[in-house]
């Protein structure tokens, strides 16, 4: 491609683009028309994306600022082949290609899809942390599975963003400044600094990034009563007392605000022409306030919760990076430790007001006959297990929050040799890893009375003898989990002919945990350790994931690829106690992808059109499930692996599905002002054939049934516009944006929403955003205005249903249900200024 032509970088976002090595923008009249040749650093080396026969989709780092980006949410909607959950607290839910058979994320098995910034794997158990994107390279997304390069946690994608790196040659400082509004959200606001300091010439450079941000609020927390009736169980099933209690403490317009602070410092040191060191850190605190879940029974934007909600985030990432020249090959050596800290406290008062009304009841038994049961207070009948009555009386109304401290820690070191030649490429490295991930969680501590005061302490007391004067609340359990894993894998291109391209690949690792599990009820919540006794759970296991990929080039425009993959999901141990139905250790789960595609360039380099077809085959999914033996034993005697264990939620193999998918890019460059570009995917991700289990606690799981937030049609567009000015700046602009994403469920478990169950299957309504900015440019300043969700779509990223909730109403007060539906930002019009000075 010739440098003197006029290059056009597009966002390259279908199945088969990543993103371009630097961002230069439409501007005047040009010799020719051609987009910028797509750089990028996939397969762990430097290739352009059009000859890499594999799904990748990217967005530059000039595109993420253009399009207003700030976290995972914004860029994923122009990534056709992700799905992002935000759950508005800085957290979120990364899916790729629909392979999820959890709609909230598992806490106790892995993704099936991997995090990374830079060398770094961020990917944590249920939720992933938000990286603001503040002085980023690129984004790039690796569909399908990755098990070959980025190991075990890329067994349906891998998502990765790249920052931008020291600069020897040039001093640079960028300051970056927004605001927005709206008339449903309080203001916000965001900041970010970046300076780059080349120290010695030629040999040493210091990069530095600080950044903030205030999300405002658009979620109310609106007065209400708490609960007074059961759909399940119908009117008068409820304590008599209940519906009394208000939230009026707690009503606060625009309460969900997120506030994110941080900095990241790399300092690179050339040491010679073949050997360089990168050092990097970085530092994320989030401070929310509440999530982005609205009560439709409620109203546009409005909840009814007891307590203020609060999250707060906070991660650190160390790394050294190593990258010489051995004349045979690249030697690359990365060394990096990742820990997160994620504390949480959330209203559970719905919850919590079920199963009152389950257990909070007096049965006209003789208390002589049924010695087992709890002599009902003041009455001649007994009460069944009264562990959730924690108010004074049956009938007392009371409300509950949960509080979770969660720690997650890895050590990881790879190297890795990579050389390029005629004939072949070849990569082999080796990887070492050590991670913990623990939590401790308090359940459904009552906050209107003592629970030294409550019915659920006077039974435990009676039924054990014991005096528990410290005790809270009813439930406490933490969890230590603890991996080590050792991988080899390695990559062989063969360039058979000038045409043809052969890759062969492969990843072979090991794998050990250990976890332990403790649960106390009730409990003071001050446990720091396990107590003694505590069963210590073992696994392992090994893996090999092969690749094979075949690429021929037809012209120098056109080239079609097929690849066949296997990932695996590795398996692990469960938080077992007593004798469950299904085994303390699950395997892992494997995930086969058939795929096929074209990449072209048109009209003489100033258009691309990809398409992709995949088929993904996976088996024995891991599914998290409630254990069926908690059931009563009908003699009393207790049966291991049948009935009478406690009541636990594990992980097991018990079911398979299948993703069949197509995707496709095409971005033009229409003239010397506008450039255009859309995508789009089509997904159809079923259940197929589950085992036929029976007992309680099973998923109502059948052959056909969708995977749960997983939309069959997900597309993008946007258009470009600039052209010179004279007098006022170099040039003004224009971008406007749109995305869809179709309808999906909540959940994999088909149980109808007629009133039959609590934990409903919900629909996740199909939605569109669209964004529009307007902006001058000068020679080291942007000026732009926007506007986020030009027509105020209330996206539904899922409805969350799992928590009994949904079967719980306030008929005084006309709500028939309690739900939680996770939406976007509203409309908000907003500024920006970036100030640049070097560079």
């Amino acid at each position: 491609m010739s440098q003197a032509a006029r290059k056009f970088p597009v966002i390259p976002l279908s199945a088969a683009v990543a993103s371009a090595t630097s961002a230069v923008t439409p501007a005047a009249m040009a010799e020719s028309l051609v987009l910028e040749e797509v750089i990028v650093t996939a397969r762990k080396r430097t290739e352009s994306v059009q000859d890499i026969p594999a799904s990748i989709q990217a967005i530059s780092g000039e595109d993420i600022r253009e399009m207003g980006a700030r976290g995972m949410a914004d860029y994923s909607r122009f990534l056709s082949e992700v799905n992002v959950i935000d759950y508005g607290d800085g957290t979120s839910n990364v899916v790729f290609r629909g392979a999820t058979v959890d709609g909230g994320g598992s806490y106790v098995a892995q993704s099936t899809s991997s995090v990374y910034l830079d060398e770094i794997s961020v990917t944590s158990l249920g939720s992933q942390p938000s990286v603001r994107m503040v002085d980023i390279q690129r984004v790039e997304a690796l569909a399908g599975p990755q098990g070959t390069i980025y190991g075990s946690d890329a067994q349906a994608g891998t998502l990765r963003i790249i920052t931008n790196k020291p600069d020897m040659q040039n001093f640079e400082a960028v300051l970056d400044l927004s605001a927005r509004d709206g008339s449903d959200s309080a203001s916000s606001w965001d900041g970010s600094a970046v300076f780059n300091f080349p120290i010695v010439e030629d040999t040493l450079a210091l990069r530095v990034v600080a950044f903030g941000s205030k999300d405002g609020g658009y979620v109310d927390n609106v007065a209400g009563h708490t609960p007074d009736t059961s759909i399940i169980n119908g009117p008068g099933f409820l304590p008599s007392g209940f519906g009394t209690l208000d939230n009026s403490e707690y009503v606060e317009k625009d309460w969900n605000d997120l506030d994110t602070v941080g900095w990241r410092v790399a300092l690179k040191w050339d040491i010679s022409e073949d050997w360089s060191a990168t050092l990097g850190a970085l530092h994320q605190e989030t401070d929310g306030k509440g999530d982005s879940a609205y009560d439709p029974y409620v109203g546009d934007l409005e909840a009814v919760r007891f307590h203020d909600n609060w999250s707060e985030d906070e991660y650190d990432l160390y790394s050294l990076t190593i990258e010489g020249d051995l004349g045979f090959a690249q030697l690359v050596s990365a060394t990096s430790y990742y820990d997160r800290e994620f504390d949480e406290s959330f209203d559970v008062t719905a919850y919590h007001h079920y199963w009152s009304g389950v257990y909070c009841q007096t049965y006209d038994l003789d208390p002589s006959t049924y010695y087992w049961y709890y002599p009902s207070p003041g009455g001649s009948g007994v009460v069944i297990w009264p562990v959730y009555c924690a108010a004074p009386t049956l009938d007392g109304d009371y409300l509950a929050k949960s509080t979770e401290f969660n720690q997650q820690d890895r050590f990881s070191q790879e190297i890795r040799l990579s050389a390029a030649g005629d004939t072949f490429d070849w990569l082999v490295g080796l990887y070492y890893e050590e991670s913990n991930n623990d939590y401790q969680s308090g359940f459904g501590e009552p906050t209107t009375n003592d629970f030294q005061d409550s019915i659920a302490l006077d039974y435990a007391e009676w039924s054990t003898g014991e005096t528990l004067p410290d005790a809270r609340l009813t439930w406490y359990e933490e969890s230590a989990t603890e991996w080590q894993q050792m991988a080899v894998f390695g990559e062989v291109v063969w360039h058979a002919s000038e045409k043809l391209d052969l890759t062969f690949g492969g990843r072979y690792f090991d794998r050990d945990n250990t976890n332990l599990y403790f649960v106390q009820q009730p409990s003071s919540y001050t446990s720091e350790e396990f107590a003694d006794g505590v069963p210590e759970h073992k696994g392992s296991e090994t893996e090999f994931s092969p690749k094979l990929s075949v690429a021929y080039n037809f012209t120098d425009d056109v080239m079609g690829y097929a690849l066949w993959t296997e990932g695996y999901r590795p398996g692990g141990t469960n938080r077992s106690r007593g004798e469950p139905f299904f085994p303390v250790n699950f395997g892992a789960d494997k995930m086969t992808n058939y795929e096929a595609g074209a990449r072209t360039t048109l009209f003489g380099g100033a258009g691309r059109a990809n398409i992709t077809l995949f088929y993904m085959d996976w088996e024995d999914y891991q599914l998290e499930l409630v254990d069926p033996s908690y059931i009563a034993c009908p003699d009393g005697d207790d049966i291991p692996g049948l009935c009478g264990q406690p009541w636990q939620k594990v992980v097991a193999n018990v079911g398979d599905a299948h993703i069949l998918g197509a995707s496709m890019e095409f971005d033009w460059a229409i003239n010397e002002n506008f450039v255009f570009g859309m995508n789009a995917e089509w997904l159809e991700a079923e259940n197929d054939a589950t085992e036929d289990l029976d007992g309680d606690g099973i998923p109502n799981v059948v052959k056909g049934q969708n995977l749960p937030i997983t939309p069959d049609w997900t597309g993008a567009a946007w258009l470009n516009y600039e052209r010179p000015i004279q007098n006022y700046g170099e040039s003004v602009y224009a971008r406007l944006q749109w995305s869809y994403t179709g309808a999906s469920v909540n959940t994999l478990e088909e149980t109808p929403a007629d009133g039959s169950s609590p934990n409903p299957q919900l629909k996740n309504d199909s939605y569109n955003i669209g964004d529009l900015i307007l902006g001058v440019r000068g020679n080291s300043w942007d000026v732009s205005l926007f506007v986020n969700n030009l027509t105020d779509e209330r996206a539904v990223y899922t409805n969350e249903s799992g928590l009994f909730e949904w079967g719980m109403a306030n008929v005084a007060e006309g709500r028939p249900h309690v739900q939680k539906t996770y939406t976007n930002r509203p409309r908000e019009y907003g500024i920006r200024f970036v100030k640049r000075w070097g560079g």
